[in-house]
């Protein structure tokens, strides 16, 4: 007779040839997870984790999961990609790293880890460059679940830790600072952890919180951290707007066309190209089609009126408002759904109230329309149109006058199960005529309007049109070419804008602490600003200061619940000496008032005068910011009067 003991079972499991022994047991009965961990050890997550891959695929191989490990996934990519100052990394992880990597180089380092086998999938891979592991899913994890979650692995409470965060003020950086060692051992591998955080959002609450302590439980400092920043989808790699450049690394591997891939991307997202490309190849990309109630990024101006060589053209109103994508769907019960999808394809159909009401009222089974929110202004002078700032305020409930809400639509993408991208501009403009004829009589929430233009046969036609809608309080003009297809998620070089250059999207790339005594004023004095170089990163282009305290709280919580600080210290001059501050990940966008551009006369930098801070756009990401080359031309047009 032989009695099994446990050096029995831990060499059974050795030779095993299937992960999926792991999970099973004599009987019905499933094996005790404190058992297997205490006495095997096998931790939970990694059962667990085995168990559920088992079920979906059938039994595992034994190197089902080998891969590189995590932690050299850290080094090698998140670290670099992450803008991670050596200053930060040394302060985090007593680690001394390489200063963060140029634009080209971040280039290259994708392309190398995307042709590289490291163990994962495409789709894996671009989860990782995205900081996705969710591969597009909805993470159901938050900031305050995380703390929760480290109270529950130590003797650690909430209020210490909410201290210790505004100090930090990264959340990710508490669980590195809650282990002892730089990484764990032994290593987890990069497909046990990338697969299991893909898991996590459909896994009861109890279950989520002991499979991520037995996933951090095995982690150093590094690991812990891009864990955390992970969790959040906040990893913050800046590939997230970069579609063309994805699309480049992915037609590349598959030997797809560039534009084939990026429209499909357009319509979806990498995640679920790169899952077509894998199952069914190049000719799958066919099926990936524009559809109701799937946000798509609109087409945006990519040209400057000046530079218009091809006429007639047509010119129409430009509003100072929030652009939204309007998405309707009528079921075959004729049940009803609505959208009203931002430029980075948020739903602000609950934000904008009586919206929903209107796009109903849209005389279609099925329909997309593109537009701008604007706005009217009832003040001493009579009616003139809000501006973008005043708007916000509406919607946010903190405008100073009433604003009157509306809707002018300016493009039909879809129309009752017809994709009309491919549709010139003139033939999308009358059916859309048409499609809105029904609703000019119509009281509604939000009224809806086509908006207004004209075709131009040249440049004196376009001033004209400009100056005839600037003298109406608008914001000025777009010109679109009248023959050309809607280019989804692109800068059309056939569109066009004009409009007073007074204001700047720049994006914040510094915070420095405030030195005053009044009441009113908040933790940070000014941020610095940035506008977007040629070689694809940000240039210092002044200090906004004057930020009051309510717009300072917003910024505050933005940099906190996204953790933007990199842990660079800045200092930056000023009349009383210099003040400290700290650097911050390009993330947050702000419009930016100014009186005009000035030009050092020994480095030659151009830099703001006077600029205030004027709105904080969340509907904008830092891609979408205003470049260096219009301060030259603003600098420019400024010289020569």
């Amino acid at each position: 007779m032989k009695f099994i003991q446990t050096d029995d079972i831990q060499r059974w499991f050795t030779e095993a040839g299937e992960l999926s022994e792991l999970s099973r047991s004599i009987g019905m009965k499933q094996p005790d997870p404190r058992y297997l961990e205490q006495q095997l050890g096998v931790p939970l997550h990694l059962r667990h984790l085995v168990q559920r891959l088992s079920e979906k695929h059938g039994p595992l191989p034994s190197d089902a999961l080998n891969s590189i490990p995590f932690y050299s996934l850290c080094r090698g990519l998140f670290i670099p990609l992450s803008f991670m100052e050596p200053a930060k990394a040394a302060q985090v992880f007593g680690l001394k790293v390489a200063p963060p990597p140029n634009a080209a180089e971040r280039e290259q380092l994708l392309i190398n880890f995307v042709q590289k086998d490291v163990g994962l999938t495409l789709e894996e891979k671009l989860g990782c460059v995205l900081g996705d592991p969710f591969l597009g899913r909805r993470s159901t994890f938050r900031r305050d679940s995380l703390l929760r979650l480290l109270m529950s692995m130590g003797l650690l409470s909430r209020k210490d830790l909410l201290d210790r965060l505004t100090h930090v003020g990264d959340v990710a950086v508490l669980f590195a600072e809650n282990r002892d060692e730089l990484r764990g051992d032994p290593p987890l591998t990069a497909a046990e952890v990338m697969r299991l955080l893909y898991l996590i959002p459909d896994e009861p609450r109890k279950l989520k919180f002991d499979l991520l302590r037995s996933l951090l439980e095995r982690c150093g400092k590094v690991e812990a951290f891009f864990i955390a920043k992970l969790m959040l989808r906040k990893a913050g790699f800046g590939f997230d707007y970069q579609g063309p450049l994805i699309a480049r690394v992915i037609a590349r591997m598959y030997g797809a066309p560039e534009e084939q891939v990026a429209h499909a991307m357009a319509l979806t997202d990498a995640f679920h190209v790169a899952r077509v490309l894998e199952s069914d190849g190049v000719e799958g990309l066919r099926a990936i089609r524009l559809q109701p109630l799937v946000p798509v990024r609109p087409a945006l101006a990519g040209g400057a009126v000046e530079d218009i060589e091809k006429y007639p053209v047509w010119v129409e109103r430009k509003y100072d408002g929030i652009r939204f994508m309007l998405h309707k769907s009528t079921g075959s019960n004729g049940a009803m759904l609505c959208g009203a999808y931002t430029r980075t394809r948020g739903d602000w159909l609950e934000q904008v109230p009586g919206l929903d009401g209107s796009i109903k009222m849209i005389p279609a089974r099925d329909v997309i329309v593109d537009g701008e929110l604007y706005g009217t202004v009832l003040d001493l002078e009579g009616v003139r149109p809000a501006s973008v700032y005043e708007v916000y305020g509406s919607l946010q409930g903190e405008a100073s006058r009433p604003v009157t809400l509306k809707f002018a639509a300016f493009d039909l993408l879809y129309l009752n199960g017809q994709d009309l991208t491919q549709q010139p501009l003139d033939r999308r403009r009358s059916m859309l005529n048409s499609l809105l004829a029904p609703l000019s009589n119509m009281q509604l929430p939000i009224p809806m309007t086509l908006c207004e233009g004209q075709m131009a046969a040249n440049k004196d036609d376009v001033n004209r049109l400009y100056h005839h809608f600037r003298s109406q309080g608008y914001e000025g003009v777009i010109t679109k070419q009248p023959h050309d297809p809607y280019q989804l998620s692109a800068r059309d070089p056939g569109w066009a804008k004009r409009k007073p250059e007074i204001t700047l999207d720049l994006v914040l790339l510094g915070a420095t602490y405030a030195v005053t005594t009044k009441q009113n004023a908040g933790l940070f004095g000014s941020y610095v600003i940035g506008a977007k170089s040629p070689q694809g990163g940000f240039e210092d282009v002044g200090d906004v200061a004057g930020v009051d305290k309510i717009r300072d709280a917003q910024i505050q919580q933005e940099v906190m619940r996204e953790g933007l600080m990199t842990g660079r210290r800045i200092e930056r001059p000023s009349s009383s000496g210099t003040r400290p501050g700290v650097e911050l990940r390009p993330s947050i966008v702000v419009t930016v008032k100014f009186e005009g551009i000035v030009r050092d006369q020994v480095t030659g930098a151009l830099s703001l005068r006077d600029p205030k801070l004027a709105v904080i756009r969340s509907d904008k990401s830092a891609d979408e910011a205003d470049s260096v080359n219009m301060l030259q031309e603003l600098y420019l047009k400024q010289r020569v009067g």
